[in-house]
């Protein structure tokens, strides 16, 4: 998971139109520009243009926004709301859209669509949307982690039946037990940071962990600030085995989330800026595997069941696949109702994944079906949505049949700065059992 600041909603005004939109970090369009960079320059002109006061200038470039990106949510009610006025029953068509998608709004407290919501033919989107607002699954407890920790990952060892969770705030891995109880993996230290994804090599008997030093990470030295590794961890007895950074070249990196192949190379994600990393086994350093501008913010990575390629759940701009041997990166091809943008975490379950989407409203748990290359999804079907226990909820682990993963990850409580709550709620980590 990126910081908070990598993947924030931003408030954005101009005259009476209000909207939020997932922010994307900025990036130089080249002679050759990618998709993601096109979105953003379109996005761009289109709110210079309504600043302006030329909403048809801001129709036109909003509407190829949409067209380069068709399943951002905040780009299609943007142009909802600037078609209101002048494009009503284009507006009702954009809402319905984003409506099935599984997502809400709220038209009638929005005083640029309140009047949409009047129309007749609107009844069909408030349905809809009603229906999404609707509670889906249910989630089993697990284990509650009380005070300021700020938990961000799960993994599950089928040998011993623990589960480690990662722990940002406090610095460490805790591992709960088949009992229940919770004792420590690996202590606060002045080489661990924050802990983020955490991922488990059963044959080696090796626990990979990326670790951050971010301000929401309680002690770290101001001197650290902006570094960020790969840790290998002896699963057994929780000591670090060897560390792995990133080359310090001058480049923002915060190596937020990460997966394992099955000969043991492993795959982790710079959350501000497009790379993905590799250690192939029994390598010393990482190397990058790709660098691209179509990634804006690399989160939840899996591998494909073919072995050849990566999944990789960008949160600005949804669900990539990426070529092994050539570095390819390519959009997944997606149903038209389905928007994949805000998903964080990512993990198989079989011929299928897991994806915990944080990024929308409502806040859910998706089951995905892709082709053996990953590049088309066959089926997306909702396990989890409009819970109270999902508070921005990252990512997990299969354990048998469930699903376990931090549901409340305490990200609410902490801002750029570091905790901004004085008495979090506890932290959640919950299962949920998927059919297999």
């Amino acid at each position: 998971m990126s910081a908070p600041w990598a993947k924030a909603l931003a408030s954005v005004a101009f005259g009476a139109l209000a909207f939020a939109l997932t922010t994307l970090s900025g990036a130089t369009p080249s002679l050759a520009e990618g998709r993601l960079d096109a979105f953003r320059r379109l996005r761009a002109e289109g709110l210079a243009a309504a600043k302006a006061g030329d909403m048809a200038a801001a129709q036109a470039r909003i509407s190829e926004a949409v067209t380069t990106l068709p399943s951002h949510p905040g780009a299609i009610l943007l142009l909802a709301r600037l078609k209101a006025a002048d494009d009503p029953a284009g507006a009702v068509a954009l809402l319905a859209r984003h409506a099935a998608m599984g997502l809400t709004h709220n038209a009638s407290a929005d005083p640029v669509l309140k009047a949409l919501a009047e129309r007749p033919d609107y009844a069909p989107v408030a349905a809809r949307v009603a229906v999404n607002r609707q509670p889906v699954g249910a989630l089993k407890p697990v284990k509650d982690f009380a005070g300021p920790v700020l938990t961000e990952s799960v993994a599950y060892d089928s040998k011993t039946g623990r589960l480690l969770v990662s722990q940002i705030h406090t610095r460490r891995i805790v591992a709960i037990g088949k009992d229940g109880a919770v004792s420590e993996f690996t202590a606060p230290s002045d080489d661990i940071w924050g802990v983020f994804g955490i991922a488990i090599d059963a044959p080696r008997r090796i626990l990979w962990a990326l670790t951050a030093a971010t301000p929401q990470a309680k002690g770290v030295a101001a001197t650290d600030l902006g570094a960020t590794a790969l840790l290998r961890i002896d699963l057994d007895t929780g000591k670090i085995l060897a560390r792995h950074a990133p080359p310090a070249d001058g480049a923002k990196r915060q190596l937020g989330d990460l997966t394992v192949g099955p000969a043991g190379a492993v795959y982790a994600s710079n959350s501000l800026g497009g790379e993905i990393w590799r250690l192939e086994a029994g390598a010393k350093a990482l190397d990058r595997l790709v660098s691209s501008p179509e990634l804006g913010s690399p989160q939840g990575l899996a591998l494909t069941a073919d072995g050849k390629h990566l999944l990789v759940a960008d949160y600005s701009s949804g669900l990539h696949v990426i070529d092994l041997a050539s570095g390819a990166v390519l959009p997944v091809a997606i149903p038209p109702d389905v928007t994949l943008l805000g998903v964080d975490g990512l993990a198989r379950a079989g011929q299928t994944l897991i994806a915990v989407q944080n990024g929308v409203a409502p806040q859910r748990l998706l089951r995905l079906w892709p082709t053996p290359d990953g590049k088309r999804l066959t089926r997306v079907e909702t396990l989890a949505a409009n819970l109270p226990e999902l508070d921005e909820p990252t990512s997990g682990a299969m354990r048998g049949d469930d699903f376990v993963f931090v549901a409340r990850s305490q990200w609410t409580d902490f801002g750029d700065d570091g905790l901004k709550t004085a008495e979090p709620r506890a932290a959640r980590v919950m299962g949920i059992a998927v059919s297999r």
